[in-house]
């Protein structure tokens, strides 16, 4: 039934979103306790990097028959719930071993993506292309929820190379814009977001922050 539901998802029109945001709330309780609570969901991370690779997002084939925005809407799905902690009561709570899975099979390369996609959406200099600024979104509100309160040993690592492609996304921003377009503005949520990444890193992760010099790279 899981694996069912998941190529369901990956395969489905995103036109039909009304139809989606009904399964969505129910992919979302069986992730909640199947997959965090009870770890009972062990081929979920691979089979997911398989779809991830194939997709239209990784191939860049226009033709795939996985979208990148059901790809990136099922990720933010089952990262959301560790944007918290799981037993908050607990001293320096360990990076659940379901999130560092998550992180080094799937985020890892979504960083990556990341890159080429900031470096693509700002060689348009005249134009916003929507798609890829949807893309932009969605892709940072993964990283946000996967740093927001747990570091993954594999987003430490790599630390820098994302936060700099976030500063990129900040220093695009065009304040006077008078009537922002919907691409417009999708660039400005998306910069929102990063802002919010960086307050879970100064707040949460500070140690890291020094390490690597964020800071200082932001003056």
């Amino acid at each position: 039934m899981h694996t069912v539901l998941i190529f369901f998802f990956f395969s489905y029109s995103p036109k039909k979103i009304y139809i989606l945001q009904i399964t969505f709330l129910q992919f979302r309780m069986i992730i909640t306790v199947g997959f965090v609570k009870e770890n009972a969901w062990p081929e979920l991370i691979p089979k997911l990097r398989t779809v991830f690779e194939s997709s239209n997002l990784i191939s860049q084939n226009a033709h795939s028959r996985w979208d990148a925005i059901n790809v990136l809407t099922i990720l933010h799905t089952i990262i959301r719930p560790f944007q918290y902690f799981q037993n908050p009561k607990v001293p320096r709570e360990p990076v659940p071993a379901q999130l560092e899975s998550i992180a080094e099979i799937l985020v890892i390369p979504l960083v990556v993506t990341l890159h080429h996609n900031v470096e693509k959406a700002l060689s348009f200099q005249y134009k916003i292309q929507f798609d890829l600024e949807q893309v932009l979104l969605m892709i940072c509100k993964c990283i946000y929820f996967s740093v927001k309160s747990y570091m993954p040993a594999a987003l430490s690592a790599i630390l820098p190379s994302f936060c700099q492609d976030l500063f990129q996304i900040l220093n695009s921003l065009n304040l006077e814009c008078a009537s922002p377009d919907n691409g417009y503005l999708l660039r400005l949520k998306t910069a929102k977001k990063s802002l919010y990444i960086f307050r879970a890193l100064v707040t949460h992760h500070q140690k890291h922050v020094n390490k690597y010099g964020i800071l200082f790279h932001m003056a």
